[in-house]
Formats: C-alpha cells, structure tokens, sequence
C-alpha cells in the first residue's frame, strides 16, 4: 500500500529552448537561478516550462516577467483593497460585469483545482493566474470606460481566490499577500477557494460580448478613411438552412454521450441528401463543424434556434465601454429582424444571432 499509484516525468531541460551545455553557457544551477531570479519567479518558470513527456522548456523571459508581473499584482491589490472608502462600490447590487467576474473566477478555480490534482502544473498556472488576470483585465477596463466604480466584493473575491490558486507555485508571494489582505493563519493552510456553480449561460453572453468587441477591432481596422458613421448589425434568428443544420444536430446529440465519432461522416451524408446546391454544402459543414465546437464549449444551448439572451441589451449596456475601446464618438444598433432601415445584403449575409457586425460607412 506504500508503493506510488502512479508517477510523472518530463524529458531533458531545455534552457530557452536549447539543451543546457556549459560551452554555451546556458548552464543552471538551482541556487544560482534562485538567487538571480527569487524562489517564487524560479518556481513560476518551472511550472511553466511544460507537463508532458515533451522537453521541459525554462524560459529566463518567463522567470523574468514573473518577478515583474508578481510585483505589479502586489501592488494593485494592496493599492485597490486600501483604497478610500468611497473609490469602491460596496452596494448589494452587481451589474452585468460584476456577475461575469464572479462567474470566470468559479470557472477558474474548479478547472484550476481540477489540474493540480492532476499535476498539470502549467494548465493550472495558466487557469490559476494568466485566465485569472485576462479576467480582471477585463473587468477593470469595462469598468473604468463606462465611469462605474470597481465593486468591493468582488474584487476581494478576486485577490483571495487568486492568492490561494497560486500559492503552489508562488508560496512566498502568497504568505505577504495573505497578510496584505487581513487574513488569518498561512496562505498554505487555507482551504481551497469555494466555488460556486458556473453559469454557462452567463460565460456565453460574456464570450458573446469579448468576441463581439475583438470582431469589431477587426472591422474598425478596415474601415476607410473619413468613414463616421457607425451601425452595430444584430439578428436573432438565422436563414433556414442553419436553422435545418441545428435541428439534426440536435437529433445526432445523445445526451449523455454528447455527439458521435462519426459526426462528420453522418453530416456529409446527410447535407449530400438534403442541401441541392453544392456550393451550400461547404457552408453547412463549416456551420456545423463550428456549432459542435461551441456546443463542447458551452453545452446543447450553443444548438438553439433562438437564443436565450438578449443581444441587444449586452451590447446597450456596454455603449460606453465599446466606444472607448473602439474610439467611436458614436454608434446605434440596428436589428436585422425588426428594422426598415436598408443594410446592404453583403453586411446583412455575415449576421447570424450571436455573431454581431460593425458596419461603418
């Protein structure tokens, strides 16, 4: 019963992606990385330098942007937690981007939880610390564009959470900061953060709104110059021939077992037998191939004909942070579905629901 139930291992170390030799000198020893480097930025580059059976890469860059990115975190946290009283909300009332960090921060802990146990140190570096400040990031320039303070509660969810995730691998970072923060006892005898169920369908309208605002970068990039006039293209239905493509995935989709090996197979017979023109076969097996990766993402709602969120309302909600983002003095919404207005058939053909365009003139 003492034997190991299982092992792990790496092949060689690489050094910058080159096999350590004294005659290139990329040679390194373990004290001398920690002295130049510190033990937590160390650690951090060696969780990061791979899981697999594949070479284990240090990256010196990578132990270098620790030391900067582990400073920079200190410094936010205790600056904001510190902060005077009335720079943070501390109402009950959470609006959209609030519930959407709370959100990704339970998403983040459980897939985070779930690959330590798993000693997949660089996923749950990844999840526990690089997602956790993509998340943030976000919600702090949300926040700050639309002239809404940052909520209290939330943020101390936040740097709690994220204390705790990375204490594995930065553990001398995350004693001072458990300190910082008021708590109790050690950062490595907390118990693990408590998460909350995530709501899938919350983590799809805040990925509806973050695609939305990089496809319309995108869109704003290529518009020509003196163009002022800016329109936000938004459906809720889709053409009948998506609508025909859901409703035989949603007959292909077991719900236990989810799609079939053969999916493709099955859908290239079945769009051979249904769809006349061949042009629209291609369409409708990128389509499908597209909503199966969402429906693996997000579940069978990505399968709806209709969707159950309100397009309208996340992107009205948002008017001043996508204007910052996108430097738009001004934009109105157009909904395909309900409009007279006469948006060309080239703009109206690249709007399916969930899928919104900037069309700029």
């Amino acid at each position: 019963e003492l034997w190991p139930k299982g092992y792990y291992c790496n092949g060689h170390v690489l050094v910058d992606a080159q096999k350590m030799s004294k005659s290139k000198g990329n040679f390194l020893m373990m004290n001398d990385t920690v002295a130049k480097f510190s033990a937590d930025a160390t650690r951090f580059a060696c969780a990061d330098a791979g899981d697999s059976l594949d070479d284990a890469n240090f990256s010196r860059e990578t132990a270098d942007s620790a030391i900067v990115s582990l400073v920079n975190e200190d410094t936010w946290i205790t600056e904001t937690m510190n902060a005077a009283a009335d720079e943070l909300r501390t109402d009950g009332e959470m609006n959209f981007m609030d519930k959407v960090l709370v959100n990704e921060i339970n998403r983040l802990i459980t897939a985070c939880g779930n690959s330590f146990a798993t000693m997949q140190f660089r996923e749950g570096l990844q999840h526990g610390w690089f997602e956790m400040m993509l998340a943030r990031n976000d919600y702090r320039s949300w926040c700050r564009d639309s002239g809404i303070k940052l909520h209290k509660d939330v943020v101390q969810k936040w740097a709690e959470s994220l204390v705790v995730m990375i204490c594995p691998i930065c553990p001398h970072w995350s004693e001072n900061m458990w300190k910082k923060l008021k708590k109790e006892g050690l950062a490595v005898h907390a118990p693990w953060p408590v998460a909350g169920e995530e709501d899938k369908l919350l983590s799809r309208q805040a990925k509806f709104l973050s695609d939305s605002l990089k496809r319309f970068r995108a869109q704003a990039g290529k518009a020509k110059k003196g163009w002022k006039s800016a329109s936000i293209v938004i459906s809720d239905s889709y053409p009948q021939w998506k609508v025909d493509v859901l409703n035989w995935m949603h007959e292909q989709n077991d719900e236990s077992a989810g799609f079939s090996a053969t999916f493709m197979k099955d859908l290239k017979g079945w769009a051979g037998k249904n769809v006349s023109d061949k042009k629209m076969i291609k369409f409708t097996m990128q389509f499908a191939s597209f909503m199966k990766k969402e429906v693996d993402e997000v579940g069978k709602v990505a399968m709806d004909i209709q969707l159950p969120f309100d397009q309208n309302a996340i992107l009205d909600g948002s008017i001043a942070y996508i204007k910052s983002q996108l430097n738009l003095e001004e934009f109105d919404i157009i909904k395909l579905d309900d409009t007279s207005d006469v948006v060309p058939e080239r703009i109206a053909e690249q709007v399916t629901p969930g899928k919104a365009f900037l069309w700029m003139r």
